[in-house]
């Protein structure tokens, strides 16, 4: 097969040079239709065809093309390819656009910021449904165009067959890169890669120039990590959006947060951060790690405790909410039936326990809030009490919530919605 001519015209389309100064990639190219001047991008083909990435780039363009004839949401469209060589296209023009981080300014908010990688990761989400894994997402790769966020360069994607990539190459830089993808098996698809390299450019957008942690797990709470250092507003979203960074980059892929977990815990991020979270140029001071068993119990005792003030406020200015340790003589016992699975010849044992009560002012009556953790999971169970005869009697309780990843949204979430059924029951 001759060589290709990257400086020739194409049908329909006038080649205006490279784009790139890079003298490695003259392969890609600025572009302008010549019926109505539209300016676009031209990329090459820049290997033969037998070459495992000139295979690969066949696929980039066949598949991107698919999916733009499907209308897949947030990913930049193929405007032409070259229809001549079937299955082995030489090229593929594609929308001009902008760096997706070229248009977040000091103004920009957090909640914007997050809102479009939240729409990527629904993108994600769905080309994960299809059995396609990008495998290269990192700032470069994401764009601004119709005005949203899209994904781009799809040339080391996974598209549900083995043998686009060369066995034992490594896959993306360094800091957005999977740990498992650091060396490439025929058989690695990259299920849980996106989902890591999402969520450490998150974490680029958002921490301050020059301040980016090294490569590996976000450590929620470390000081390396604390996005209160750069933004200001509501600490409780800061906190909690640091404890999605961290389950979406775990090292180990089985404890990673899944895709289409990442896009819902970002959704109900943002739903619950109050007020608009706003860059500063101030600082405040972080704190230093802790056990993960340790950070996840302080943060069930906190979101605890905020969900028994609010049912404490609706029984009243006199109503009290009281912590109950584990060695409290007056902890109040659960009195309903739940239906966590058995994990024990004796049943269900959790790993720990926690229990709040909210007590009518009269005495007769209170409220149980009780949560139960499992390994990295909590659940919740609520109950209205009432005094009689020397004793307490189950007045009502609720079903356990869904299990949920301890410290992120969808836990606080589960355990919000659970109050406010209490609260609604005293109406």
């Amino acid at each position: 097969m001759s060589k290709i001519n990257h400086s020739a015209d194409l049908p329909g389309w006038r080649n205006l040079g490279p784009l790139l100064e890079d003298p490695h990639k003259p392969f890609v190219r600025r572009v302008r239709r010549r019926a109505n001047g539209e300016d676009a991008v031209l990329k090459f083909r820049s290997h033969k065809p037998g070459h495992p990435r000139g295979q690969r780039f066949h696929s980039e363009a066949l598949q991107m093309r698919q999916l733009t004839v499907d209308g897949v949401a947030r990913i930049l469209p193929i405007l032409d390819i070259d229809v001549t060589a079937g299955d082995e296209p030489s090229w593929y023009v594609m929308p001009k656009a902008q760096l997706l981080q070229s248009v977040f300014v000091e103004t920009t908010t957090l909640q914007q910021i997050v809102g479009h990688m939240q729409a990527l990761a629904q993108t994600l989400s769905e080309l994960a449904s299809r059995g396609i894994y990008h495998r290269d997402i990192k700032p470069d790769n994401l764009f601004w165009y119709d005005e949203g966020p899209v994904l781009a360069d799809f040339g080391i994607a996974y598209w549900g067959e083995a043998g686009a990539t060369v066995v034992g190459e490594k896959l993306g830089p360094l800091w957005f890169m999977a740990p498992e993808m650091r060396s490439m098996s025929e058989r690695e698809q990259g299920r849980h890669a996106d989902v890591y390299s999402l969520a450490q450019t998150l974490s680029a957008f958002i921490h301050p120039l020059g301040r980016l942690p090294l490569p590996g797990t976000f450590r929620a709470g470390a000081m390396d990590y604390d996005l209160n250092h750069g933004w200001k507003g509501d600490h409780d979203a800061l906190d909690a959006l640091e404890h999605v960074l961290e389950a979406a980059t775990r090292n180990d892929p089985a404890e990673r947060l899944a895709i289409d977990g990442l896009a819902e815990e970002l959704d109900l991020w943002l739903r619950s951060a109050q007020g608009p979270v706003l860059r500063n140029s101030g600082l405040r001071s972080g704190w230093g790690p802790q056990d993960d068993h340790v950070r996840d119990q302080a943060e069930i005792r906190r979101i605890m405790r905020r969900a028994a003030r609010k049912v404490a406020a609706a029984f009243g200015d006199e109503a009290s909410a009281r912590e109950h340790g584990a060695r409290d003589e007056e902890v109040p016992h659960w009195l309903g039936t739940y239906r966590w699975p058995q994990n024990s010849e004796d049943g269900f044992e959790p790993d720990g326990s926690l229990t709040f009560s909210v007590g009518y002012p009269n005495g007769a009556r209170r409220v149980v809030l009780g949560a139960v953790y499992w390994g990295r999971e909590v659940s919740f169970v609520a109950e209205t009490q009432r005094a009689e005869g020397g004793g307490w009697h189950l007045e009502r309780n609720w079903p356990e919530t869904d299990w949920a990843r301890v410290r992120l949204p969808s836990a606080s979430h589960a355990l919000k919605t659970l109050a406010e059924q209490v609260v609604r029951s005293f109406d």
